[in-house]
């Protein structure tokens, strides 16, 4: 896809404004760090909740605080006093790739959700009528922000989940809280991956709007830029986020609709990323002639200390840093300038179409000769994390918890647009 209609002076990437910090931030369901890495370029920190050990481990290991602890058993005035008030609660239940039992619990999520603004916890019995026992962690956020009274709020999810956005931004709004929730596309925020998810932001101090777009959106069938986009930066390419020079393409392999396309989905380098899931490990890259510049394998030293702690941010402004990958470092795979990459999942392999042997099907062909699989540093580049990212624990659980986190650049915008109402960009 040709990035048509580029202005000849590219706009300048703005710089992160830093905050004065008025008091703690506490971040639910914190995971490896997304939103903390999406704080840090604003001169901010929080305390993060999560009862994985793997993601505690890699968010300490990147200089967050953690809490390991089972969320619907804490008292949210345990906490108190709260400042700001981040939650991205597990995702699995509304899901497309997942069994879609929380579209069939959203009548008993909002029921709860409507008595515990009226007043009235009633999570133990609305729990045992969810299908699906994630579903009710929804309302988390909610309990915690009509207990504390946070001077701002920040939330995220799947796209599914915005009807409970909505009900919750009218439900904190009868609490004094103007609020915002929309859908917002990650390339549209500097993340080369066409990521959607939803998101609610809500603030004492005055009128809040959603992030406007710093980057523009990506489409594969558009063949010119629309006039409303010219003035932003175009979106990064799986090629620039990696480093790679022009050619190739990526399979997904588990974008496959229920089976019907056992093949999975192909983009090219020169576009986003497909978003990241827990299957990212099986996307493969496809070999092609040219030599190839990895950034994963030839990044510079890392910018953590020998105790794993970050001695400097890296401000999410600017490219992620080089990964190199032994196999994409000679050619072997070229596959990113001509779009952002999908959803990354949790499974490492990049797999070209028809790469993946299925059981079930003894005439699908076999490995391709030019694929390889992702790494686990490459996936962080294509969720907009550094390429030196400490993660830990397994490598299936290291890309769990990459795609679980919230893109840290697109992280950043939301966290100004909450924090400084009427102030964002």
């Amino acid at each position: 896809m040709s990035r048509s209609n580029e202005p000849t002076t590219k706009p300048k990437r703005s710089r992160p404004a830093r905050v004065r910090q008025r008091g703690s931030i506490l971040d639910l369901f914190a995971g490896a760090g997304g939103w903390e890495e999406g704080l840090r370029p604003l001169g901010l920190s929080a305390l993060g909740v999560e009862c994985d050990s793997s993601a505690c481990e890699t968010a300490q290991a990147a200089g967050h605080a953690r809490l390991q602890a089972d969320l619907a058993t804490l008292d949210p005035q345990d906490f108190a006093p709260v400042w700001g008030l981040i939650g991205s609660p597990p995702c699995q239940a509304y899901s497309t790739a997942g069994k879609g039992l929380g579209a069939l619990d959203k009548p008993l999520v909002i029921a709860c959700a409507h008595e515990l603004a009226a007043g009235n916890d009633s999570r133990t019995a609305w729990q045992e009528g969810c299908r699906d026992a994630r579903s009710l962690l929804t309302v988390e956020p909610l309990r915690f922000a009509l207990a504390l009274r946070p001077r701002w709020v920040a939330l995220e999810q799947v796209p599914p989940v915005l009807e409970l956005w909505s009900l919750f931004a009218q439900l904190l709004a009868t609490h004094g809280y103007h609020t915002a929730a929309g859908i917002l596309r990650a390339e549209c925020y500097g993340v080369p991956q066409t990521r959607r998810r939803a998101f609610l932001i809500a603030s004492l101090d005055g009128p809040v709007s959603l992030p406007e777009p710093t980057h523009r959106s990506y489409d594969a069938r558009r063949r010119e830029t629309p006039a409303e986009e010219i003035d932003l930066l175009p979106w990064v390419s799986m090629a620039e986020a990696l480093g790679f020079q022009q050619g190739g393409r990526v399979d997904t392999n588990n974008q496959t609709c229920g089976g019907t396309r056992p093949r999975g989905s192909s983009r090219p380098l020169l576009a986003p990323a497909h978003t990241l899931d827990t299957a990212s490990g099986s996307w493969t890259f496809t070999r092609t002639r040219g030599s190839c510049r990895d950034r994963a394998a030839s990044a510079q030293p890392s910018h953590f200390d020998s105790r794993q702690r970050r001695t400097r941010p890296r401000p999410i402004s600017k490219p992620a840093p080089t990964l190199l990958a032994s196999g994409l470092a000679n050619g072997a795979a070229v596959w990113t300038r001509e779009r952002p990459a999908t959803t990354v999942a949790c499974d490492p392999r990049i797999m070209p179409p028809g790469a993946k042997r299925c059981a079930t099907r003894p005439d699908a062909p076999g490995r391709s000769e030019g694929a390889v699989r992702v790494t686990v540093a490459q996936a962080a580049l294509l969720q907009g994390f550094p390429a030196d990212y400490p993660w830990q624990g397994s490598r299936a659980r290291q890309f769990q918890q990459i795609g679980n986190a919230v893109p840290p650049p697109l992280a950043r915008r939301v966290l100004e647009a909450a924090i400084t109402p009427g102030g964002a960009s």
